[in-house]
């Protein structure tokens, strides 16, 4: 029996199968977002902690669990001692306050830029290491590692610090080409490799659950622990595309387009997958994330704000602008609606919202056109993709035929496959 964990932006999800995938329970809990200053976004790692731990008590036949799987949300950033105790709260992929250093990354020469793959974000390890020890060197000094979301859990349950290359390259650390850290980025910005993990393959051995955290989580102690993968790795190695004319899209609090294969391209970034492959990644800051600002703001339910995909917009809509957060390539852009009149009613404003997120959707799909994938078949995956007015609505926006994943959580099956990799 198999255990797979996504630690997520906002939730964590568990989901326990067999050995042949069948689901046996599933569980989430959740964690706030904290943004104590404007543009920054935090979440304590303990919390993390609990939501699992209360999220793998609620499963039933606990004790059947043979092997367990991690992965988890990309880019961020958990300052931690030797034996995994945080310093500080985790930084977000959302968090915007490395923009400077983001910058300055611009500065390197051009053939270590080259060898990142990608271009520089301030939602990345790596600008937000460099902030941090700029901005709080004492406990950036205190720390032992530098680890992302996922990787810290799992230090937690194994005592083992590691990496793997899905969520290394997404750090800005990272050499593409050898599959190792960059030293020379390293060594340019004075970021210190030893506090850096080693990098193992996603579907290796970790390591094996120790008995304090296994009495937390209510599982055997000794069970063995892969060692998982970045958050969108584990969706594409559960979504198992039919072909490379098939594409990827996961609306989450994010999204992402996701193709396999391909170079480093303007607007796009590149990373490893679980195998160690490569991937091309369109990723967009504003979904669910701002759909859920609108239908709070609104006062609405979920199934209320997707049912208006299906209403008839009015011969002069309202325009919603989604830009609530910064996009990763479009850093000046604000949201919110114009074009408003005394008529229009909020579920005019509902569905212009819908409207706004689509039209971001269709402009990373032409990124990866400009960046030569050209697909012809999408698998939409994530929450609210099961709701047929709001994939009706994507579907017309994006001209092109969406087809349903057999689960709308892929990451966490992900996971779970990932889990039984070293048995």
């Amino acid at each position: 029996m198999l255990l797979g964990v996504d630690l997520g932006t906002s939730q964590v999800k568990v989901l326990h199968t067999t050995a042949e995938g069948k689901i046996l329970g599933q569980a989430t809990a959740g964690y706030p977002v904290s943004a104590p200053r404007q543009g920054w976004a935090e979440t304590d790692p303990r919390l993390w902690w609990r939501a699992v731990a209360e999220a793998i008590r609620s499963l039933r036949h606990r004790d059947e669990i043979r092997a367990l799987g991690i992965a988890g949300q990309m880019h961020g950033l958990v300052l931690a001692s030797e034996r995994g105790a945080p310093l500080r709260p985790a930084l977000l992929w959302l968090d915007c306050r490395a923009t400077a250093e983001a910058m300055e990354y611009r500065q390197l020469p051009a053939e270590i830029l080259h060898a990142l793959g990608n271009d520089p974000s301030p939602g990345m390890a790596g600008p937000m290491a460099l902030w941090l020890s700029r901005h709080e060197p004492d406990t950036y000094r205190a720390a032992r590692w530098l680890l992302q979301p996922k990787d810290w859990l799992r230090l937690l349950l194994t005592g083992e610090p590691a990496t793997d290359p899905s969520d290394a390259s997404g750090t800005l650390l990272y050499d593409l080409a050898t599959d190792s850290w960059s030293r020379a980025t390293l060594a340019a910005l004075d970021l210190d490799p030893a506090n850096l993990p080693s990098l193992r393959p996603s579907t290796g051995l970790a390591g094996h659950l120790l008995p304090g955290p296994a009495a937390e989580l209510g599982l055997s102690p000794g069970i063995p622990v892969a060692i998982g993968a970045a958050d969108t790795a584990a969706s594409l190695l559960a979504a198992d595309l039919p072909g490379n004319d098939w594409a990827l899209l996961i609306i989450g609090s994010g999204a992402q387009w996701i193709a396999p294969g391909g170079a480093p391209a303007p607007r796009l970034n590149v990373f490893r997958d679980a195998d160690s492959g490569l991937y091309r990644l369109a990723p967009v800051q504003n979904a669910g994330v701002t759909l859920d600002w609108v239908r709070r703001t609104l006062g609405m339910s979920w199934d209320e704000l997707y049912a208006q995909a299906a209403s008839q917009p009015d011969a002069r809509p309202p325009v919603f602008m989604p830009y609530l957060s910064p996009e990763r390539w479009d850093g000046e852009a604000g949201g919110g609606w114009t074009g408003m009149r005394l008529a229009h009613t909020r579920g005019d404003l509902a569905r212009a919202a819908l409207d706004g997120v689509a039209a971001l959707l269709r402009d990373r799909l032409d990124d990866l056109r400009a960046a030569d994938a050209d697909p012809r078949n999408v698998l939409l995956a994530g929450g609210g993709s099961r709701h047929p007015a709001w994939r009706a609505l994507l579907a017309s926006a994006l001209a092109l035929p969406l087809h349903e994943a057999a689960a709308a959580d892929l990451t966490v099956h992900g996971a779970a496959l990932l889990a039984a990799a070293p048995l």
